[in-house]
């Protein structure tokens, strides 16, 4: 099939998805993105998640009718599809999560019940198991600035250390090293494609045991909503989908690579080499009796980027992590001294 025809056969298994759903969606014309990830009624152009969408030139617009004339079960106004398979429909007040699958679906709720007395989540409104259909409340966000990034980071900080320190007195945490997890993985099969990255991480690291517990798994500005309350700033959590037993620094440094990814913004990178964050790197690791090293920066990057690439839950398969490997030698090595 050539690319061409592939576009027009995802635009038409959308355009057909969305109709499917117009039960959940008010009435109107709808319009795509350029990537055909999200679809949103043309009356909410100033919505804060639409602002920062790639969207085509108007003339290259791909236009969607509902005119549904039933009783509607959500009024929704935007509509999400997740790489996951899962389908978010957005309110002005609520989230409408509709899971691929039951496993999805009884995950977010553990994920909920397990995350919620450490981090700022949204609240889980409603359940239908018989639908694998999920309610929330909908954060109304602000967009964040450079001048937020102190409350974040800090906020972000305290979070995790409260968690880390509430596991070491409270549950067994377990430990295990990288020579352990690559042996139980199968996705080290493929470790020729991988393997400069490998050679970046210190040898020692592949025998020192570290903590690995339940994390977010995809931290970074997108799954941070920062709101302004009565009593000021708040920060709240979203999108937990791929929440998982990592590293325990695999968090921070997803974030810092998701930014440099994502968003082409290598500042938080170039920070963390220049040991703006050694000392709170350095208290987090103290927590599990483990020294930070400074000179070791490039390594525990490359160990949490390694540790993403070998984790095989399921939930992401290695042929959507081959691109990212490629963006991470062709972005981080060149900033590696």
């Amino acid at each position: 099939m050539t690319a061409s025809k592939e576009y027009h056969e995802m635009l038409r298994k959308k355009q057909a998805k969305l109709l499917e759903l117009s039960t959940y969606l008010e009435n109107g014309t709808y319009v795509f993105d350029t990537d055909f990830r999200m679809v949103f009624k043309t009356t909410r152009p100033n919505h804060p998640m639409i602002n920062t969408l790639n969207m085509p030139k108007k003339e290259k617009q791909f236009i969607t009718e509902i005119k549904h004339s039933e009783t509607k079960y959500f009024n929704g106004s935007i509509l999400w599809f997740c790489i996951n398979g899962d389908i978010k429909i957005f309110s002005d007040d609520k989230v409408l999560t509709i899971c691929s699958d039951k496993e999805s679906y009884q995950r977010k709720i553990e994920n909920y019940a397990y995350f919620s007395p450490f981090f700022r989540i949204p609240t889980l409104s409603k359940q239908d198991t018989k639908h694998n259909m999920l309610v929330e409340e909908f954060i109304n966000f602000d967009e964040k600035t450079a001048d937020d990034e102190p409350f974040i980071f800090k906020r972000m900080y305290n979070n995790y250390r409260d968690y880390f320190t509430y596991l070491t007195r409270l549950t067994k945490i377990g430990y295990q090293t990288l020579n352990q997890l690559w042996e139980i993985s199968s996705h080290t099969v493929y470790s020729p494609q991988f393997e400069k990255i490998t050679k970046k991480i210190a040898p020692e690291l592949f025998s020192m045991k570290f903590p690995f517990i339940n994390l977010h798994g995809d931290m970074w500005s997108d799954n941070i909503l920062l709101s302004h309350e009565q009593n000021g700033k708040t920060l709240w959590y979203i999108d937990w989908e791929t929440a998982d037993n990592y590293v325990f620094f695999y968090d921070f440094f997803k974030f810092i690579w998701n930014e440099l990814d994502v968003h082409q913004d290598a500042s938080f990178y170039k920070k963390y080499i220049a040991g703006e964050f050694d000392n709170e790197l350095r208290h987090l690791f103290s927590i599990f009796d483990i020294n930070f090293q400074p000179k070791l920066k490039q390594s525990y990057f490359c160990y949490f980027f390694l540790n993403a690439i070998i984790n095989d839950t399921g939930r992401i398969a290695f042929k959507f992590k081959q691109e990212e490997i490629e963006n991470f030698e062709r972005k981080v090595f060149p900033l590696m001294t």
